[in-house]
């Protein structure tokens, strides 16, 4: 079963637009590994299933890779680690630094880090409205985490002229983009997108210079 889901994890993600490596493949299969491990003992997430894990987890992850900018990145409420954590595995020219508040998740974090050796990879267990990074990032990125009117709120700190904000939708966010601020509509973008595997609507919504500092 391992060797089939190794060829559909490249399959996917070939038809995302990347060439993952087989020792990539292999060690995103490893971090999903330790998922379910933990999960045993720990609510990290409610997909169990080995071949759900492939689409739901780690393809939607790479979903956002053509959106994000730079080489700074930031994960708000990374959860499992996702999607910054996949995306550190796929990318060992990006840095990210995941931001997790709930303990025992930021402790999964920091173990998935030291088994699949990512040198680039920050654990940060705190809020992220907390966190003070001693530089700006070029991509904050979110996954099921707030509306965008929060979101936006929550990371006004982190914001620059520069910086994208990407965030994770399911379906279209009619309602969360009618009540953003004429500017910040101005500033969204949003775009479907298709994960192999995965019957279900996704959309990325990417949002640039946002900072409510601003009139």
């Amino acid at each position: 079963m391992a060797g089939s889901l190794k060829l559909q994890l490249a399959e996917g993600a070939r038809q995302i637009g990347l060439e993952l490596s087989g020792a990539c493949c292999d060690t995103l299969l490893d971090y999903a590994a330790l998922i379910r491990k933990w999960n045993q003992a720990h609510n990290l997430t409610t997909i169990d299933d080995p071949a759900k894990m492939l689409t739901h987890h780690l393809l939607d992850s790479l979903s956002i890779a053509r959106f994000v900018s730079g080489d700074r990145c930031l994960d708000i409420g990374s959860g499992a680690g996702l999607p910054g954590m996949v995306m550190a595995l796929a990318h060992p020219e990006q840095h990210w630094t995941l931001v997790e508040s709930r303990t025992k998740k930021a402790s999964f974090l920091r173990e998935a880090k030291t088994r699949c050796k990512a040198k680039n990879v920050t654990v940060i267990a705190a809020r992220v409205e907390d966190y003070r990074p001693p530089a700006n990032f070029d991509t904050l990125a979110s996954r099921a985490v707030s509306t965008l009117a929060n979101l936006i709120s929550m990371t006004d700190h982190l914001h620059h002229p520069q910086g994208r904000l990407i965030s994770m939708k399911g379906t279209y966010p009619e309602d969360e983009l009618s009540v953003l601020t004429p500017r910040h509509r101005e500033m969204t973008e949003v775009f479907p997108v298709e994960v192999p595997g995965l019957d279900a609507h996704r959309h990325i919504v990417v949002m640039t210079d946002v900072s409510e500092n601003q009139t």
